[in-house]
């Protein structure tokens, strides 16, 4: 199972717009940063291929031309803030419905088969999709062609059962971003080894409560990969800061840490040197990085895996 990171900045990406900081002039092209989105792929055992996109804001046809996005079976969203949820139209061209002049005019198109793509969140998420995008599910649109799909309610956290697509389990992850409940997500393969490994995707989160901490090692198996909200150095009112990252990756005790919706404030070096001052107030992941692991911030691109 791969997840290629396509974006890893904050609301305002970087560089931010009429900006002339240091970061935002920065040459190191891992200080350029679009709107956080992952996509997921994974080789099934019948020769088939998963292909899951986590959020999808507004640079996404920007990222799906950059990274060859072919598929996508579903799309997870984490929660319905613009960056994370406003280039949904732009994946009409994997699933669409016609439009009145394809009705007159078959030659000019057919319509997707079936309900569409499967598009999964909480309940307010799904709710604020509804209603921004209310002209996806009106039946008399006229025009070019609308995406086509289906809302999911993510699954309570307390159902045994996680959703499964193919080979590849993914489990909703509750967390709050202030006050407003969002969705992580953990997404797990049955590994070469025979053992569960993971990787937990948990972006816009100021809290997450104790019991799905737990939830994520119990059910994670391996946590290869902890991709985790680290915004700054100083704390915020709806994102972890980098500091706290670490101290939930102590708990979840991944092989590797990611922090992503990572704002302007830090060149991705000074992030790298913040994390290596700090790296001994944290046993655990000291003891990881001494032994092949690693924590430190994501960047645009950066492809991890589980075997």
């Amino acid at each position: 199972m791969k997840m290629t990171l396509m974006g890893t900045g904050t609301s305002h990406g970087i560089p931010c717009i009429a900006c002339d900081c240091p970061v935002c002039r920065s040459k190191d092209k891992r200080d350029k940063r679009m709107r956080c989105s992952a996509y997921v792929t994974h080789k099934n055992k019948d020769k088939s291929e998963t292909s899951i996109l986590v959020d999808i804001g507004p640079e996404f046809r920007l990222q799906a031309l950059k990274h060859k996005i072919k598929k996508i079976d579903a799309v997870l969203l984490t929660h319905s803030h613009a960056d994370h949820l406003h280039g949904l139209d732009d994946i009409r061209i994997f699933s669409h419905t016609i439009s009145s002049s394809h009705l007159k005019n078959p030659d000019l198109g057919k319509e997707t088969e079936g309900k569409g793509i499967a598009i999964y969140g909480n309940k307010t998420t799904l709710k604020d999709l509804r209603s921004r995008f209310s002209y996806v599910f009106k039946e008399t649109q006229i025009g070019g062609g609308k995406p086509k799909l289906h809302l999911e309610r993510a699954k309570a956290l307390d159902e045994e059962n996680a959703e499964e697509f193919k080979d590849v389990r993914v489990l909703p992850i509750p967390l709050l971003h202030g006050e407003l409940k969002t969705t992580g997500w953990l997404f797990s393969v049955t590994g070469k080894d025979k053992l569960v490994h993971s990787i937990a995707y948990l972006t816009d989160l100021s809290f997450i409560k104790e019991k799905n901490v737990q939830k994520i090692i119990e059910k994670g198996g391996i946590i290869d990969h902890l991709v985790i909200d680290g915004l700054r150095v100083d704390p915020h009112a709806t994102h972890f800061s980098f500091g706290q990252a670490m101290e939930v990756a102590e708990k979840i005790k991944p092989l590797h840490t990611w922090f992503i919706h990572i704002c302007h404030l830090n060149f991705h070096t000074q992030i790298q040197e913040y994390v290596e001052k700090h790296l001994p107030e944290f046993p655990a992941l000291s003891d990881i990085v001494k032994n092949g692991g690693s924590v430190g911030p994501a960047w645009d691109g950066l492809t991890i895996s589980v075997n």
